[in-house]
């Protein structure tokens, strides 16, 4: 086989299938920009080498024939699906632009047959490029089709094939309107650069155990491939190397796991790298080991299960990659719940248990408001995996890893990794069975108590302290108006006012100008610079600008009056107008 080739040839004789097991769409703006540079610094006539293509043929699959005869063999992309997605988008554009502009029929239609669609045999259209199936139907009828439907994105990939079409939009008009004259010929020679100039290395690979081996020797030339990507991989090259009837179902699961993870990741809007990441780490912290120094991401599941560790052990190897796959998946299950509680997939578990479900979901998001739930990840998954139906332990675990983060993390500002090591071995030794939930619920309060002893909790509430500078305040004063809600709910959703800038939020109620009369023969210099930031006076409120400095009598309004305290939706603002005045 001709391992360099144009994309022309690549899509000849070929449709392409992007599996299920890998991630989405995932190329942003500065991906694009760069593909763009790269085209336009292309010579004419003259070549690009642009990647690598990783090709697998699943002979079992019947072949295509197109409308005039043509036998197309349909090939999983391995690696390559990101430049090959966004070559597809930027033709169809071309495409479009030279049918509308200029009339270019013919010549539009050609490139719509060789690389965006075809018309089999019974008049079917076929994508010449399939993604995976939580992409394909928006990639279809709202990427790369001449009339879009009305239906928008929904996940994140969605979004990012959406900024593509409408960068490459954006790109061609801009064209247009510097050199309008000159806009055919410059279109005919970017549809030649893309399919002529630039040329991909091309490997084809008969199983999909040797996916694996492919990775493992490219992996350190350069190929820049995820932490995940290049533990599955490494995996597959490890199943191919053992000579057991059992390896090929190893390398179906490890497939099916990946394809798993990068869907939940993905409807639960944590795909990037950084979460992708955190789940493996999280995950080895509470399976194989709770030592932070132990972790260096694929280099330590490469050394876990290195191939001389193994000589003449292939049964052994066979059950601890079986496992290993197994435990991420449920890894990732919990990840997710924690991560995106009020997810349609989360705590699937308690679905036909609505009131748990809904207590589980509430009191995790109320750990995510904080901010820090890290050191907590390989705990609380843990408690899930080892403990999927008590759902009472778990609930104790949220409230007491919520009040651990407040406490110590936000409210008293310690570093963020106080206490971390023991929440990890808590995480390590539940997860092994070598503790019970009360050991671990016992010991969490323990060392709480520890960080933050209940008489230093006190001092912090001490006058004089700057609360409207502090990074907790929101979630406080939102618990604060739970709490006065008495199980109504708050009318304002937690995430409509985290998005809100503070100032627009959060109201002082002695003003911070506070120079009118009113406030100055009530408040003296003195007691203003100890209590203008104190959590006494400050509240949550829908629109501050409202209040600005005025009188309290103003502020407080009485039932009816619009933008006032009487008639304000949060419960907090309503106590304020009982009072008759605002003094220290």
């Amino acid at each position: 086989m001709e391992h360099l080739q144009t994309i022309q040839k690549v899509f000849s004789d070929k449709l392409l299938r992007v599996p299920d097991y890998q991630r989405g769409y995932a190329w942003d703006k500065r991906q694009l920009q760069d593909l763009i540079e790269d085209l336009e610094v292309l010579k004419k006539n003259k070549e690009h080498y642009t990647g690598t293509l990783v090709l697998h043929l699943d002979e079992t699959r019947e072949q295509i024939i197109d409308q005039e005869g043509n036998m197309l063999q349909i090939y999983d992309v391995v690696d390559g699906q990101q430049r090959l997605t966004t070559l597809i988008i930027l033709l169809h554009c071309i495409s479009k632009e030279l049918k509308s502009n200029f009339d270019k029929k013919i010549f539009a239609d050609g490139i719509r047959k060789n690389y965006i669609k075809i018309i089999d045999m019974e008049n079917q259209e076929k994508a010449r490029l399939t993604l995976n199936k939580e992409c394909h139907e928006f990639f279809v009828k709202n990427i790369i089709s001449e009339k879009p439907t009305i239906g928008g994105p929904e996940i994140k990939s969605h979004e990012r094939l959406n900024q593509a079409l409408n960068y490459f939009r954006d790109y061609l008009q801009d064209k247009k309107r510097d050199k309008p004259q000159e806009l055919e010929s410059w279109l005919r020679d970017l549809h030649k650069k893309i399919i002529n100039g630039l040329k991909l290395t091309v490997y084809k690979v008969p199983n999909e155990s040797d996916v694996g081996v492919i990775f493992e020797v490219m992996n350190n030339r350069g190929k820049p491939l995820s932490e995940m990507e290049k533990v599955k991989n490494y995996l597959l090259y490890l199943a191919s190397k053992i000579e057991m009837k059992a390896a090929y179902k190893l390398s179906k699961q490890i497939n099916a796991v990946w394809a798993f993870i990068f869907q939940r990741l993905m409807e639960s809007d944590v795909s990037s790298l950084e979460f992708e990441n955190q789940l493996l780490r999280s995950s080895w912290l509470m399976a194989y080991s709770y030592f932070t120094k132990d972790w260096g991401g694929y280099s330590s599941i490469k050394e876990r299960f290195n191939l001389k560790k193994y000589s003449n052990k292939e049964e052994k190897l066979l059950k601890d990659l079986t496992s290993y796959v197994e435990i991420l998946r449920q890894s990732c299950i919990a990840y997710c719940d924690i991560m995106a509680p009020y997810h349609d997939e989360s705590y699937k578990r308690f679905h036909d248990q609505p009131e748990i479900r809904k207590r589980l979901q509430r009191k995790t998001e109320k750990l995510s408001r904080i901010g820090n739930r890290v050191p907590f990840l390989p705990l609380l998954m843990a408690a899930r995996i080892r403990f999927p139906d008590d759902h009472g332990f778990y609930e104790d675990l949220l409230d007491i890893c919520e009040k651990y983060a407040f406490r110590i993390y936000r409210i008293q500002r310690s570093r963020s990794n106080t206490g971390q090591s023991n929440l990890f071995k808590q995480g390590f030794d539940l997860f092994k069975g070598h503790v019970s939930p009360k050991f671990v619920l016992r010991n969490i309060k323990r060392s709480l108590l520890y960080y933050s002893s209940d008489e230093n909790f006190k001092i912090l509430f001490h006058p004089g302290l700057d609360w409207y500078n502090f990074h907790g305040l929101k979630y406080f004063l939102y618990e604060y108006e739970e709490h006065l809600s008495r199980g109504k709910g708050v009318l304002l959703p937690w995430d409509k006012l985290v998005s809100k800038d503070k100032k627009d939020s959060i109201e002082h109620i002695l003003p911070q100008t506070w120079t009118r009369s009113y406030w100055k023969e009530k408040w003296k210099k003195e007691d203003v610079d100890l209590f203008l930031h104190d959590i006494g006076n400050l509240t949550l409120t829908f629109d501050n600008s409202v209040y600005s400095n005025k009188p309290f009598p103003e502020k407080k309004g009485k039932p009816g009056k619009p933008d006032c305290y009487a008639t304000s939706i949060f419960f907090q603002e309503k106590e304020l107008a009982l009072y008759s005045m605002w003094t220290v």
